[in-house]
């Protein structure tokens, strides 16, 4: 019998498949190699790690054995990204090809929430009762009635020529505790029922790290939504820990409970399911609600008021319980809408049940802030859209990982172009996540950085550290200097939104002047920026940090790319000084233990933005002195693929 390996190298050979039907095919020694050990541990029964630089082709070396696998053992496997543009890549793209080419019988299905779902009893109910929507969004109703209407579609949002309003999309999704089963009229076609058929069914499952680790949560919980899986693929597998710590956290906030009591009765009483059945002799129990949880939040939001101007919008760590004063207020509105379920139609029964439900998930999330944290848990209070919202996370996820994840699914798979420290078979990853052990690969890039990549090390400059206006200030001039001399082509990666603010402020009349269009994230969505980008190349880019990963500029439209300054994680929030405090505790140092790694693990991405094809040339530039000046900063640089290194750049 062929082994697996065998079996993947075929379909890499010169003459093989791959070869003949994709144009302009090139046989990758990183590839091959990547394909082989990830068949090599699939057979095993071993996890793996490899890190393979830009240009590898991941994607296929991954999933050729995956579905070998898969077919020749009858297991499943997820596949899980971060991203949403990788997840429709191996959607729409990647494995329609595969299936075309190679002549495998195989399925596969993209996993989505289920709340991605549109629910043709909701939508037949709204569209019955759309005399209580605003115009708008009878509009946007009207339009995904149409749209529902049309063959071959899986009813998801992400399928809309659109994008819904929240509000809207929330009166006709397949929301969770809010489903007929079988004796609904439109279980037949359900979207959401044929979706979880399809994944109880397929052996291969496209699923994002956010879904995925919110399952996991369930799972540790006794509960789950995916299906059981017998391997796992982590491709961008660097932002597991960061994704896995928020699912096993809790977030609690006003905006949460308004928006179900809005779903229940709007402020001046004329929407919501409680108007449409009826019953508005419950709106002195939701203007209890609303009184209480305004003096709950204000008690709360009182922890800022004594800090300095400086640190006030800055997260702040929780070491006590916040006093509860809400959760039994809460539980009474659920109890009364219950109550009221009984004496309602079907419809209406079922919209009471699920604001119930989600008004009992936030009453026991207030009863868990006013309990001890545990020993493994920090808590702070964070500012969004100029809300408080209180946060926890458990300080360290490895025990919880190795306990529900990797001691119980041999074939755990983690892919990247930057996975951090390789030394130990990736021994820092290893120990922060918790794997047992792996086995491991390290791949460099084919693409040719020594010929197309210039490193310029900027010396003039202030220590950030020492003196971070002046060099903030200083930095910004050096940044108009080099966008002007550049023609534009430049992307500019920052730390901080204030120096973002001070950027623009510097650069846009002499950008404007020379004929340059400055694009500036948060102007406009991060997807219509790159797209402004690509459409006009001389344009500067500059951002923080969606910017630094997970965007592709290939071409000259970038090709100057300047780091202004190391990424170290900010030490000052809670998350981050509970994780280096537990490192010190441990006897090992945080800095080199967690900041550098994570600081250079950033910094490889940002330097990754430049070559984005085998043809792409130019220029990063590194305005932190620190590369030169400080000790570390030689790791910094030796993190990187060999370029051509100017030792200094005077402009």
């Amino acid at each position: 019998m062929v082994d697996l390996s065998s079996r993947v190298l075929d379909f890499f050979a010169e003459q093989g498949p791959l070869a003949r039907r994709l144009p302009g095919f090139e046989n990758r020694a990183e590839q091959v190699a990547l394909a082989a050990e990830l068949a090599t541990s699939f057979e095993a029964g071993e996890s793996f790690l490899a890190e393979a630089g830009t240009g590898v082709g991941k994607s296929f070396a991954y999933l050729l054995p995956a579905i070998l696998w898969s077919q020749e053992s009858g297991k499943r496997v997820l596949i899980s990204t971060r991203t949403k543009a990788l997840q429709d890549q191996l959607d729409r793209k990647d494995l329609p090809f595969l299936q075309a080419v190679t002549g495998l019988e195989f399925t596969w299905a993209l996993a989505v929430g289920r709340g991605n779902y549109l629910c043709m009893r909701r939508l037949d109910r709204t569209l019955r009762e759309s005399g209580t929507l605003f115009p708008e969004q009878g509009e946007q109703l009207a339009k995904i009635r149409d749209w529902s209407l049309e063959k071959e579609i899986d009813g998801r949002k992400d399928e809309l020529p659109f994008v819904p309003d929240g509000s809207v999309w929330e009166e006709v999704n397949a929301e969770a505790g809010n489903c007929l089963g079988k004796i609904c009229p439109f279980f037949g076609p359900c979207y959401w029922q044929r979706g979880k058929r399809r994944l109880q069914t397929t052996k291969l499952l496209i699923v994002n790290h956010a879904l995925f680790f919110a399952d996991l949560a369930l799972r540790i919980q006794g509960a789950a939504y995916l299906p059981n899986y017998d391997a796992v693929i982590f491709d961008e597998a660097h932002h597991v820990e960061e994704i896995a710590s928020e699912a096993m956290g809790q977030r609690l906030g006003p905006a949460q409970l308004e928006w179900q009591l809005s779903r229940l009765l709007s402020r001046d009483g004329s929407r919501g399911v409680l108007a449409r059945a009826g019953m508005q002799s419950l709106d002195h129990k939701l203007d209890r609600v609303r009184s209480e949880a305004s003096s709950y939040w204000e008690r709360v939001g009182g922890h800022f008021e004594q800090r300095s101007a400086k640190n006030a919008a800055d997260p702040f760590r929780l070491h006590e319980g916040i006093e509860d004063n809400l959760s039994d207020t809460v539980t009474d509105l659920a109890e009364s809408l219950r109550h009221r379920q009984r004496g309602a139609n079907e419809e209406v029964a079922m919209e009471l049940g699920a604001r119930a439900k989600q008004l009992d998930s936030y009453s026991a999330t207030l009863i868990n802030f006013a309990a001890s944290k545990g020993d493994n848990e920090v808590r702070w209070l964070d500012k969004e859209r100029r809300q408080i919202v209180l946060r926890s996370s458990p300080v360290c996820v490895a025990p919880l990982l190795k306990a529900a994840l990797f001691e119980k699914v041999d074939r755990c798979m983690l892919l990247s172009a930057t996975l951090g420290p390789s030394a130990g078979k990736f021994a820092w990853i290893r120990s922060r996540l918790g794997i047992p052990k792996a086995r491991s690969i390290l791949l460099g890039s084919p693409f040719p950085y020594h010929e197309n990549v210039t490193i310029e090390l900027a010396d003039d400059l202030p220590d950030p550290k020492e003196n971070v206006e002046r060099f903030e200030t200083e930095s910004a001039q050096k940044i108009k200097e080099l966008c002007l001399a550049n023609s534009g082509r430049a992307l500019i990666l920052c730390t901080s939104w204030r120096f973002v603010t001070l950027c623009r402020s510097i650069l846009a009349s002499s950008l404007t002047d020379a004929g340059i269009t400055l694009l500036v994230q948060g102007d406009a969505p991060l997807p219509q920026l790159l797209q402004q980008k690509r459409e006009d190349a001389t344009s500067v880019l500059l951002g923080t940090d969606s910017l630094w990963e997970g965007i592709d500029i290939p071409g000259d439209a970038v090709t100057l790319v300047i780091l202004t300054r190391f990424p170290f994680p900010v030490p000052s929030h809670p998350l981050t000084a509970a994780r280096m405090a537990e490192i010190e505790r441990n006897g090992q140092s945080s800095f080199q233990h967690y900041s550098l790694p994570l600081a250079i693990l950033k910094f490889r991405q940002g330097f990754g933005r430049l070559v984005r094809s085998s043809k792409d040339k130019g220029r990063v530039v590194i305005l932190d002195p620190r590369a030169r000046r400080k000790r570390y900063g030689r790791q910094f640089l030796d993190a990187l693929p060999r370029c051509k290194i100017e030792e200094e750049h005077r402009g």
